[in-house]
């Protein structure tokens, strides 16, 4: 009874996992098409991310004050002899990774963007293959293979009816955005064994929080900022929803599954931006982007089912 239960746990941490993989992965969705809204409103990338810190700087400060109040010694010092990779790892990880998906979003749709930035599952699964000599499970790579497929369906749609150089040049942007952030998925696992999840991602937060601000004021773009209620609401709905929500929620889902995992399951992102950018933006679904989307789905539904169906079989055994 002892290894079932234990048996038992183990699942439950699994698919506990994946849907806070899946949540977090939507509610970053969200922010593109947000942004985009912002953006009709005359508001630039620089400003959209200074006005998020904004409202996110306090909270992660207060979190993070919290948690360091009620650390043990021997956390403590993990944390004063590691902060500055904890830095380092949230400047690479969200000031140049939401720096470079907001500026692709001036050049490229809503969609397009969501789809060529979560090409992140394939940047993790490589940098600890090359870095750590982690092995790619069989089934990852069929949902790999199924998700990719998706997205380049889709690409090749945008490619055949869009601005090549826009496409081009919004794409780079997205890659950019995509790289950095798989830095941040495979680093932060590492960092996350030595202290409090929450802990790191307060720290992470708070250094990418300053090299925001520090743009923006090296910009000058705030001379020119104009803000309205609609502007400050959906700049406290991208802090506290898109950032704050789910990085917290992506930092409990490494813990659970690990870096690859949670990567793979960042795949159901371009199904979640396509459908928010269709209802929210009226922006145009085609037999592409549905043929795409399936794909991309469905290579989400082919991991969660097959540990599933695993999961049964061997209960039905014992």
């Amino acid at each position: 009874m002892a290894l079932v239960s234990l048996s038992g746990l183990r699942s439950n941490r699994y698919v506990f996992g994946l849907l806070l993989a899946v949540m977090a992965t939507c509610l970053y969705s969200l922010k593109g098409i947000l942004v985009k809204i912002m953006y009709k409103n005359g508001i630039d990338s620089i400003s959209v991310m200074a006005l998020r810190m904004f409202f996110v700087l306090p909270i992660y400060v207060f979190i993070g004050i919290r948690i360091y109040t009620k650390l043990t010694p021997k956390q403590a010092n993990s944390i004063k002899s590691n902060w500055h990779w904890c830095c380092l790892v949230g400047v690479v990880g969200y000031y140049l990774s939401s720096f470079f998906d907001l500026k692709s979003l001036n050049y490229i749709s809503a969609q397009l963007s969501g789809l060529v930035s979560f090409t992140y599952p394939i940047f993790v699964c490589f940098i600890n293959w090359f870095l750590f000599k982690e092995t790619f499970k069989k089934d990852m790579w069929l949902t790999l293979f199924l998700s990719y497929s998706g997205i380049i369906l889709l690409l090749s749609y945008e490619f055949s009816f869009g601005d090549t150089y826009s496409v081009l040049f919004g794409s780079a942007y997205a890659i950019g955005g995509s790289l950095a952030f798989a830095c941040y998925m495979v680093f932060s696992k590492r960092l996350m064994a030595k202290m409090p999840g929450a802990m790191f991602t307060s720290i992470a937060m708070g250094a990418a929080s300053v090299c925001v601000f520090m743009h923006f004021l090296a910009e000058e773009e705030w001379k020119d900022i104009t803000l309205t209620l609609q502007i400050l609401l959906l700049s406290l709905t991208i802090a506290i929803a898109c950032t704050v929500a789910p990085s917290f929620i992506l930092s409990e889902a490494i813990n659970c599954i690990g870096t690859n995992q949670v990567a793979v399951m960042g795949a159901f992102g371009p199904a979640a931006t396509a459908l928010m950018a269709v209802f929210i933006l009226s922006e145009p679904f085609s037999s592409y982007h549905f043929l795409g989307m399936t794909l991309v789905v469905l290579s989400v539904s082919w991991s969660f089912l097959m540990k599933f169906i695993k999961t049964k079989l061997h209960y039905s055994k014992e």
